[in-house]
Parts: structure tokens; C-alpha cells; sequence
């Protein structure tokens, strides 16, 4: 089979096809779609996580930076198809990075840590807590996971979710 390569996206032309795919969590996205996209997404993404926690409290600073991270999903789960690979590894580590995060926030382990005089016992509890645990590795797991996914390049034919956005075949 003879294909070929379309040139490799530049970062606005990557951030304005994200942008205008930011709902569409079928078909599949290339890698240079997907990193420069992710590049501009993190540069504001660290702005607004740094005004929203000195603005808010900690529970409603985690809940706008879980809502937030929602938006690179639907791009996240495209990069994995274009692999072959399920949107549900980008899922998962999401939910469970979510839920560790609130169960943190609610604990009242937490009011403990980050008082004047920290509770080093507080700490042991809260990071020794089954909640904690699990949902640490499966987030480590599927987050691992889904990074080699967007890593690797995509298959060149098509595949259960569409067409190679970067390869294609002359006549």
C-alpha cells in the first residue's frame, strides 16, 4: 500500500481545527493537531488555575479545574482513535483523577494540612485512605497510558474511526 504524509499542521492552524472540534469526540486527530493544541490549552489552562485558586476556595478550585480539563477530552479521545486505540483510557483517568481531587478537597484531612501548623498525622491518613489509593493508580495507569497512545503515530489506513487524517492514498 502507497501513501502519503499531508504536511504536518502549525500551531494556529492545529489550535483553530481543535478549536472548531472542541465537542467531537469521534473520528480521529493527528498528532500535530493534538500537541500544539495541547501546548496552547496548557499555557491557559496554568493561567486560569492560578486565578481561580487564589480566588476561590479549594472544593470550587478543584471542580473549575476538573471542568476545564473537560475540554481537551473530546481532542484527547480523537488522538487515541487515530491509533486504533479507546477514548475510555482518556476517560477514565479523567474520572479518577476527578474524583481523587474532590474526595481530597471535602476531607476534612485537608483543613488539617493546609492550616498554619500542619497535621503530619493528617497527612498519613489522607494519602493512606482506599479512595485515595485506587483512584491514584487507575488515574496514573490510564493517564500513562494515554500519553504513550498520543505519542505513537496514527495508522495510516482507515480504521473504525474514520479516515487517516494525515495519510492518504494518490490515484
Amino acid at each position: 500500500m502507497n501513501v502519503i504524509a499531508r504536511e504536518q499542521l502549525g500551531f494556529m492552524e492545529a489550535v483553530k481545527l481543535a478549536w472548531s472540534r472542541l465537542t467531537e469526540m469521534n473520528g480521529r486527530s493527528r498528532r500535530s493537531e493534538f500537541w500544539w493544541a495541547m501546548l496552547a490549552f496548557m499555557i491557559c489552562y496554568w493561567v486560569l488555575s492560578t486565578v481561580v485558586s487564589v480566588a476561590l476556595p479549594l472544593l470550587a478550585a478543584q471542580i473549575v479545574s476538573s471542568l476545564l480539563m473537560l475540554l481537551v477530552l473530546p481532542l484527547t479521545a480523537r488522538r487515541l482513535q487515530d491509533g486504533g486505540h479507546s477514548k475510555w483510557w482518556v476517560v477514565v483517568a479523567w474520572v479518577a483523577s476527578t474524583v481523587s481531587n474532590i474526595y481530597m478537597a471535602v476531607s476534612p484531612a485537608m483543613d488539617a494540612l493546609t492550616s498554619v501548623n500542619p497535621d503530619p498525622e493528617a497527612a498519613l491518613g489522607l494519602f493512606t485512605d482506599p479512595v485515595i489509593i485506587v483512584c491514584s493508580l487507575v488515574s496514573a495507569v490510564a493517564g500513562i497510558a494515554t500519553f504513550v497512545f498520543c505519542l505513537m503515530d496514527g495508522k495510516p489506513e482507515a480504521n473504525q474511526y474514520g479516515e487517516s487524517p494525515k495519510y492518504y492514498t494518490p490515484y
